[in-house]
Order: structure tokens, then sequence, then C-alpha cells
């Protein structure tokens, strides 16, 4: 890893399996709480710049995606509206723009696909002016290729009045001086793999004095609890008992103090805010968790979907449709995107722990021991999916069947705090539900959770009991949906990738205001502040106001 960024030695070190305790650093008097988080959420930003409510990171106040300004926001708009303030090229990726102190920050993978420049550029949130751009190259081998919907330009930044906080595979975490650009701290932490060229996407979470940030992936999956003035990893949590997953950390506040709470495989974990120790769990009852929880009042608010592992190796590798997994299958899924990069010997020795017999192969159970780690294997296993299945032979007949019968979703309320596992004493309301998206993260505005999946379903749900207020209504907008809605001036916004965004009131019944073509694919979830609307597209970024 290149190492100029670095103001001094990386402090990064790995020891041990699971929590890494690196130095001895009390935050107790510098973490604030969510609500004075709140109550700054207006800040001067200099003389030069308005005073404006931050977006600080992904879906904003604590990825909650509810702005809490009063202000109004337009209904509609598109790239050649009157209410569109300014715009800009930024360059390809899909992750979405964060604003502190009146700076709006985005990022982009400069050069032919999948790029070989990582760009960050910063502009003046009300004005669009270019503030300055930073490109960084990829150094090394060529990235491997990734989905076509994902990017390496797919982390948010987080942002504060001082700094702009990033993420990339490549890069590692890193710190730039918000008003400049200039270099502050740079932290190598281990470039992720993942089998099925998912690709990365996972973002910083800043919060008090610390940054946060979680990736599962198929290898080296872990949580980092950082110090955001120097970039000292004060505490890591090794998660090899996780699958590949996508939930951000959120904090959750409690009796106790300030917890870190990180969705993943099987299990929804409280962190200690300070130490990285897991404090508690909850049973999620999925094994490839992407969405990110919602934490409001100290109650996680989660909406899971999965298929599974099983599932999901047989879909994606199975080639020739026999209900097992062999090494020339795997490498064939491989080539189809990064025919010249070699599987990692880490991941093959995961292949060997589940062929149990030795004979090249995965099959039944085998799948789950090689892919999940023996102490958790939430979801239905392999077994129980053939026992459901009763007399059908041949798996490649009934992927449809497969996916239902191993497909977990449900929606639930869990209460911060405790120790142990907590499912059966911090679990409010636990509910199966069709409802929920395998991506999309939830919306808890109000007394009411909004959920929307794949092909504009939409729902709404009472969150005291977890009841449906109303369910599976489509918003009349067809499609994939990656971006999570946001909230503000007693709108929802809904962002299909196709590029349509979806205004829907906040209230009782489903109620479509505007439907609005960005004429681009987007993924990125939009951001609110001032009472500007801010969308990223694949290529560009655009600012609507009335």
């Amino acid at each position: 890893m290149p190492s100029s960024l670095f103001a001094t030695e990386p402090p990064h070190r790995s020891v041990g399996r699971r929590l890494v305790a690196i130095s001895d650093w009390s935050s107790a008097a510098v973490r604030p709480s969510l609500l004075s988080l709140g109550a700054m959420a207006l800040t001067l930003a200099g003389s030069s710049l308005a005073i404006a409510e931050d977006w600080p990171q992904w879906r904003g106040p604590n990825c909650t995606g509810v702005s809490l300004s009063d202000r109004g926001l337009p209904v509609e708009f598109s790239p050649t509206s009157a209410n569109l303030s300014w715009s800009a090229e930024v360059g390809d990726g899909i992750g979405s723009p964060c604003i502190a102190a009146g700076r709006i920050f985005a990022t982009a993978m400069i050069g032919e696909l999948p790029g070989d420049r990582f760009r960050v550029q910063a502009f003046d949130a009300s004005t669009g002016k270019p503030l300055w751009q930073r490109d960084f190259p990829i150094e090394g081998d060529p990235l491997p290729l990734v989905h076509a919907s994902n990017s390496y330009a797919s982390s948010t930044p987080a942002a504060d009045d001082e700094r702009v906080y990033l993420y990339h595979a490549r890069l590692g975490l890193m710190a730039l001086d918000a008003a400049s650009g200039e270099s502050v701290w740079q932290t190598e932490i281990p470039e992720p793999y993942f089998v099925f060229d998912w690709g990365p996407g996972a973002s910083p979470v800043v919060h008090g004095e610390r940054l946060f940030f979680a990736q599962d992936d198929d290898l080296f999956p872990a949580a980092y609890g950082l110090n955001k003035r120097t970039g000292e990893i004060v505490w890591q949590d090794d998660r090899g008992d996780m699958a590949c997953s996508y939930s951000h950390p959120v904090i959750c506040e409690t009796a106790d103090g300030p917890e870190v709470v990180v969705a993943g495989t099987g299990k929804l974990i409280g962190y200690d805010y300070d130490t990285g120790e897991r404090k508690w769990f909850a049973d999620l009852h999925c094994r490839n968790i992407k969405t990110t929880p919602v934490v409001r009042d100290g109650v996680a608010y989660v909406s899971v979907e999965s298929s599974g592992i099983t599932y999901q190796w047989l879909a994606t590798a199975d080639v020739n449709g026999d209900g097992k997994i062999t090494r020339e299958e795997i490498l064939a899924n491989q080539h189809r995107l990064n025919k010249d990069k070699p599987i990692p010997e880490a991941f093959w020795k995961k292949f060997e722990r589940g062929d149990i017999n030795g004979d090249g192969v995965l099959e039944g159970d085998e799948i789950d021991l090689a892919f999940l780690d023996p102490s958790n294997r939430g979801g239905l296993s392999a077994s129980e999916v053939r026992e459901r299945l009763g007399s059908v032979q041949d798996i490649a007949k009934i992927t449809a069947e497969l996916d239902e019968l191993q497909k977990q979703s449900s929606i639930q309320a869990v209460r911060g705090g405790g120790s142990g596992d907590v499912s059966q004493t911090h679990v409010l309301w636990s509910h199966p539900s069709k409802a929920p998206s395998h991506i999309v993260s939830p919306l808890v505005a109000g007394d009411r959770m909004f959920l929307v999946k794949q092909g504009g379903i939409a729902s709404s749900f009472d969150i005291e009991r977890g009841e449906p207020v109303w369910e599976r209504q489509r918003i009349g907008t067809v499609g994939n949906y990656l971006a999570s809605p946001v909230h503000g001036d007693g709108k929802i916004y809904v962002t299909s990738e196709p590029g349509i965004l979806t205004v829907i009131d906040d209230g009782p019944e489903l109620r479509v205001l505007s439907r609005n073509d960005m004429a681009e694919a987007t993924a990125a979830t939009p951001a609110i502040s001032d009472g500007r609307l801010y969308v990223r597209t694949r290529t560009r970024l655009y600012c609507f106001a009335d």
C-alpha cells in the first residue's frame, strides 16, 4: 500500500482472533449524545460559507435518512427543471454525497473501468462552486472488476467541520482537510475480497471523536473504531464468524452510554463504544445482511431479507445444475469478470473445511460448513432445505422453490443495552414479512417504518408493534432499487436504479406526489441539507431547491 499520506507511522496492527484493543483511549468526556449532535446540526462554516444543516455521512445523522431541518424541499425536479440550483460532472460512482460546514463532498473513479484514479471533490453546497479536487492513483495490480451496478467509488464519505473521511478498497481509510483537501492521515486495512465479484460497499461513520467502519467481505471481515484525528485504530473486532454482509455501524444511546450496533450474519451485535467488546447480540435469522439498522430512542429497527448461503452458491456457481459446487465451477464464476486474477489460498482453505469427504465437491451441508462459521449458523441449513423440499431431487429444476424456502425475511425492533444473548429480553417485536428488501435499508420517521424493495413495492409499519399500516403496494416505478429512502419536509424520497426518484407523502396512506426522471442510472442515496435536495447519479451531482 502507498504510505505517502501518513502523517506518522501507520498505527494499525492486528493481533489475535477477535478483539484487539490497540490503545487505552477513554472517550467518555468527548462522546456526544445523538441529542446533542442534533442540537448542533446547524454549524457555522466560516465567513465564505453559509450556515447549513449537516448531512455528515451515508443517510445523514446516524445513518437514519431523516433530515433534522424544517425547511421545505422540492416535489418536482429534473436535470432541466427551473429549481435546479446547480449541477456538476463528478465522474463514475455510486457513493452518496455528504455535507458538513457548508461543503459537499463526492467521490468517483476516473479512467477506464474499474478506474485507475480515486477522485475526491469538494463544492460549496449552496452554489456548487468547486473548492478543491484530489486524485489518488491506484497502484499495484489493476483493481478486480466488480458487478456492473457497483463501483470502487461506492463508499460514501463522512465529514465534520475539519476533515472529510474516506474509504477505498485499495487505499484503506484516510482523512483529508475539509477546507483544502490536504492529506491528514491514512490507515491501511486489508483489501477486501469478494468471491462473487460484488465488490466493496462499506462507508465510514463519524461520531464524536471516533470514526467507525465495518466491512464483512469473504476473507477479512472486521469492525473498527478509530481516533478520527489521527487515524489510530483504537479497537478492532475480527468478525470471522460473519459471511459477506454490507451493514454500516450505527450509534445506539443506552442508559449506560452509547453503543456501536452492526448487523451481520444471523446477528445484530452491540459493541462497547470505547473498547469494541461485544456486549450483546440478538438473532436476525438471516445469513447475508445488506441493510443497515435505523436507531431511534435507543431502539434498533431492522429489516432483512436473504436467500442464504446455499442458494447464493447454487444460483451463482452451480454451472451444470447438479446441486453441487466444484473447484472448477468456482473458477469459472471468478473468470466471468476477472479471469487473470487468482483466487486467494485463504479462500480455498474455507472450501477444504467444508469438503468433509475430500472429493473436491461441496454438496448439501458441506456448503454451510465451508462458508459459515461453526459458531454462527443463522437461517435455514442445507439439510432443512432438503427436508422441506421433500421428494424433489434435482435442485437445478427448483431454483424458485429453493429461493423461497431459504429466504428469511423479517422486520424487528431491538432495544439496545443488555448483555450476552438478548433475543428473549430485548427484542420488542419480530415479524416475518415479505416487505423487506435485501439491499434497501428501512426508514423510520414519525411513528412509522417505511420499506421499499425491487419493483417499487413499498410498505409502511407501525413502529410500536410492527403491525402494517399499509403493505406491499406499488409506487408506480419499476426496476431495481439500490439506494435507501430519505425523509424531509413530510416527504419520502425513493430512488430506483433506472434513475426515477419517486416522492411520497409521509401519511397514513400511500400517496405518490411525483415521479422525477434523472435521465441516468442512480444507485446513490440522496442527501438533504438546508432545504436542498442533492441527487448523485452515476456521473453527475445535482442540487435542487424551491
